[in-house]
């Protein structure tokens, strides 16, 4: 069977419940960069602490939100239907379920309708979700067990056929995985993480969700999925999802695959003989690395080695920089010289806000007040025109720099030419080969661009076919990608069996 890779993000929110940003925006804006998403509202919270003395203000504000979600809740169903077109983009509308000794899920249906309904515990929240052929999804399922975390005691696989191990809360992945927990939740427990429920046998799927909460699904670097389906509709995403055939990304849309015998990831295989595998990884920057596990340990490490000469590069062009406090309008345009671009991809970002406090405007200055802060205006063969509204990046380890990944067929001799606001910088494509060069707009501490690098299409690309044998009665393989500039794919493992 053979499926094609869609984009999504099954974890945002904005003010339908509790947050910032209308779902009109975030609709909008989930449309320039995803094939489908799903913007929750906060529900339910059955075992929510009691004490006033201590958690009055937590407990006041969530249900305040639970509260305006219910009230909103018809017109939540109402726009994501609306804002459907199979074929194009899906939108399933989902409402989370919180949970001290469960931790926390959502719920999906399949059909256009989702009753909004609680439940007292994990059992009984299942039951509502198979009422309407779904599932319930747990996230940041990194915290400890009683914290919010997951429940491995309490999982079942069929109604939670993944889990989310990546957001703006960090990575679930494993104790030591890049992008800790940083959140004051606290921090990653070996024993709610990913690598501890396959450890215990349970086969689940990976994703990433951004958890935004500033109207932005699927912002740049905050949390994605990718899943291989047939069809992009409710019920061909549903399956794919109900098959496990998911994995997790950061940001860039890394296409990463992994065959076992012709299965894909999230299949459970019989193959007693040897085992064909193959591996293909095509990111839009540079490889670093990629590495196949078996069951739980390092099997083999892969890395780009053609060195075939090519004019395909991938080139990055970033914005933004400056003062936090203040708002830039860019009106920016890149063209070549010679040559053409075949691809361009966003990598578009919203507000950095996972706990939205009503001191929010103070963080920065919001850049989310436009229907599509960040938007392509025009583009041809060898040009891209775009406008963007930024600020500056709100701490040292902490981007709202905004980019674009361009896929593009040119000599080296080609020039690359951005105007930016009135402002023009050229340099040949030679320079920018590994290399990015950077201009200040209005000088010292003001907005800045930065120009490539660029990298050779070969270096972006990893393809690898061997021969492997059993091991175990049931062994496990799973593929990492990391790109060098920070990006990550976590692949969702595929089981053979003897």
């Amino acid at each position: 069977m053979s499926y094609q890779l869609y984009w999504g993000d099954l974890h945002s929110h904005c003010s339908i419940s509790y947050g910032h940003g209308t779902l009109p925006q975030a609709l909008a804006r989930a449309k320039q960069q995803l094939d489908f998403c799903s913007v929750t509202g906060h529900a339910f919270w059955p075992d929510m602490p009691t004490d006033r003395s201590v958690y009055a203000d937590i407990i006041d504000y969530h249900n305040e939100g639970f509260a305006t979600c219910a009230k909103n809740w018809n017109e939540l169903v109402r726009l994501h239907t609306e804002g459907t077109e199979e074929g194009s983009f899906v939108a399933f509308p989902s409402y989370e379920w919180h949970s001290l000794k469960y931790g926390d899920h959502i719920v999906y249906s399949p059909h256009a309708e989702l009753p909004l309904k609680d439940a007292p515990d994990l059992p009984a929240i299942r039951e509502v979700a198979r009422a309407v052929d779904g599932i319930a999804i747990p996230h940041h399922i990194g915290y400890a067990k009683g914290y919010r975390g997951i429940n491995w005691d309490a999982y079942l696989e069929d109604i939670s056929p993944f889990v989310e191990i990546f957001s703006l809360h960090g990575c679930s992945l494993s104790t030591d995985a890049a992008y800790p927990m940083l959140h004051d939740m606290g921090p990653r427990d070996f024993g709610s993480t990913a690598e501890e429920g396959w450890r215990r046998g349970h086969k689940f799927g990976i994703v990433g969700g951004t958890d935004h909460h500033a109207a932005y699904p699927g912002s740049h670097g905050d949390g994605r999925m990718g899943v291989f389906a047939e069809s992009l509709t409710r019920q061909g995403l549903i399956d794919a999802f109900k098959a496990r055939r998911v994995f997790a990304a950061t940001g860039d849309k890394i296409d990463a695959r992994l065959h076992i015998n012709d299965s894909w990831i999230g299949d459970t295989i019989k193959a007693p003989g040897k085992r064909n595998i193959q591996i293909s990884v095509k990111g839009i920057d540079q490889i670093d690395q990629v590495r196949l596990f078996k069951n739980g340990r390092i099997l083999k490490r892969f890395f780009p080695m053609n060195s075939t000469p090519t004019d395909t590069y991938r080139l990055r062009v970033t914005w933004g920089w400056g003062r936090k406090d203040k708002l830039v309008n860019w009106l920016s345009k890149l063209s070549l010289s010679e040559g053409s671009i075949q691809v361009v991809d966003t990598c578009f970002s919203g507000q950095a806000v996972v706990a939205p406090k009503t001191d929010h405007d103070d963080l920065n200055a919001n850049t989310d007040e436009a229907l599509l802060p960040h938007n392509i205006l025009e583009r041809t063969d060898n040009s891209i025109t775009w406008e963007s509204i930024t600020s500056g990046n709100l701490t040292m380890r902490h981007a709202t720099t905004q980019s674009l990944s361009l896929e593009i067929s040119a000599p080296l001799n080609a020039t690359v030419s951005v105007e930016a606001n009135g402002h023009r910088y050229s340099h040949l494509l030679a320079d920018l080969v590994g290399q990015g060069r950077s201009h200040f707009l209005k000088g010292w501490l003001t907005e800045a661009i930065q120009i490539g690098p660029a990298v050779s299409i070969n270096d972006c690309h990893v393809e690898a076919t061997f021969v492997d044998e059993p091991e175990l009665d049931t062994d496990s393989y799973r593929l990492e990608a990391a790109q060098t500039n920070g990006q990550w794919a976590w692949l969702t493992p595929i089981w053979a069996e003897r």
